[in-house]
């Protein structure tokens, strides 16, 4: 229902005027929709958090008629997931791009900042791939582009800045939703609201809803509790607060104020859950709790902000299951996974160097050589180490004694 919704998906952009700010950006990117003939059959907006870039993108398909095929590619990370989605999307034109009524279809690729860069991955080579061969325009959206991994993807891309929403800007389209909600706001309120989002446009409509819905003034006194936003806060920061929060909306502003990667902070805080909680009943609340803040992560992604809420409702209710008994602790960090694989990057890499030697001698992949031929080596090896295979794979006697010893791959 609309009284339910986030007032940042029910004020979502409908037109492209009606996106807030970087009009540079704008016509950029319109141009170069419109063009059918483009140079280049990729666009990338970049620039900070909450400044208009998904919006922007679908306030443009809406007004232009096209279909909008979206994957979160920060989610989508490997070559094999990225194809499945991206290569049927690009490899035909829709019939309905013939009518009146569309234009065809659009991929959206949103946080290709997120892919992972590792060569056996292949994400990027993927979307790089996808670009190449897409019949249909791809428009990708990034918060950081200076990570060495996306070099090879901005070369194939026309890229399209994005900038923060100046303050103005953000006080104007606030007092648009408070007229639009029944609400009288001081321009004093309104201001300390758009200077604290620091040019975020969403965070600024995130928090005026949450102090402003149900009320028919907001003064300035209402934003009292409007802590200053800091965008450097980090996990670690985020951890220490909601573990010593008093109360479960304390501990959600906690995490609505952090810059943490959400699924960073789901296994550090799950780590962390045993030292805070002693008492295994307490525990297994929080586990509880944890678990439907996970489904709620998931089902968030990065389009269904209306559920946000939950996520950070369920954390926050997972950190103060027992406030009063809160004692300073060490945390765990970096997550005990990421800690794990890199004690155990010795070992990969030893792996990764046997399955090199297997892929060029088979001609294979090295993901295939360890999943469908090592396996078959471990066998032959245990049964006689000095095999004729070892010679011809150009095994070295340590590359045996891992196979015999490795655990699992």
């Amino acid at each position: 229902m609309a009284q339910n919704l986030l007032w940042v998906e029910k004020y979502r952009p409908k037109k492209i005027q009606d996106v807030v700010g970087n009009e540079l950006a704008k016509t950029n990117f319109t141009n170069w929709l419109k063009d059918n003939r483009r140079r280049k059959k990729a666009v990338l907006l970049y620039g900070p958090a909450g400044v208009g870039k998904t919006a922007l993108v679908n306030a443009a398909s809406n007004e232009f008629n096209f279909t909008i095929i979206e994957m979160n590619a920060s989610d989508t990370r490997t070559e094999k997931a990225i194809n499945k989605v991206g290569k049927p999307a690009t490899s035909f034109v829709a019939l309905d791009r013939f009518s009146s009524e569309s234009k065809g279809n659009i991929l959206f690729l949103d946080e290709v900042d997120g892919v992972f860069g590792q060569q056996d991955r292949g994400g990027i080579k993927a979307i790089i791939n996808i670009v190449k061969e897409s019949l249909i325009p791809v428009v990708m959206a990034a918060n950081d582009t200076d990570q060495k991994k996306l070099r090879p993807l901005k070369k194939v891309c026309k890229l399209i800045r994005f900038q923060q929403v100046r303050i103005p800007l953000i006080i104007h389209t606030l007092r648009k939703i408070c007229a639009a909600e029944g609400i009288k706001p001081e321009f004093e309120a309104l201001e300390r609201i758009a200077q604290n989002s620091l040019g975020d446009m969403r965070s600024a409509i995130n928090d005026l809803q949450s102090i402003a819905e149900g009320k028919q003034l907001l003064t300035l006194q209402d934003t009292i509790f409007l802590t200053t936003r800091n965008k450097d806060i980090g996990l670690y920061d985020t951890l220490k607060g909601m573990f010593s929060a008093e109360s479960v909306p304390d501990a959600a502003i906690i995490l609505n104020r952090s810059s943490v990667n959400f699924d960073d902070f789901l296994l550090s805080f799950s780590d962390n859950l045993p030292l805070r909680y002693p008492d295994k009943d307490d525990l297994a609340t929080a586990y509880d709790f944890l678990s439907k803040a996970d489904v709620f992560r998931g089902r968030v992604g990065t389009e269904n902000w209306s559920l946000l809420r939950y996520f950070f409702h369920y954390l926050a209710e997972a950190a103060t299951v027992s406030p009063k008994t809160f004692k300073p602790f060490d945390f765990i960090h970096p997550p005990m996974r990421i800690m794990k694989l890199f004690w155990t990057k010795g070992k990969r890499t030893k792996l990764e160097n046997i399955c090199a030697k297997i892929g060029t001698r088979c001609y294979v992949s090295r993901n295939t050589a360890k999943t469908d031929i090592v396996p078959f080596i471990q066998i032959m090896l245990k049964k006689q180490k000095s095999s004729p295979i070892t010679s011809w794979l150009k095994l070295e006697p340590e590359d045996i004694d891992y196979l015999l010893t490795m655990n699992k791959l």
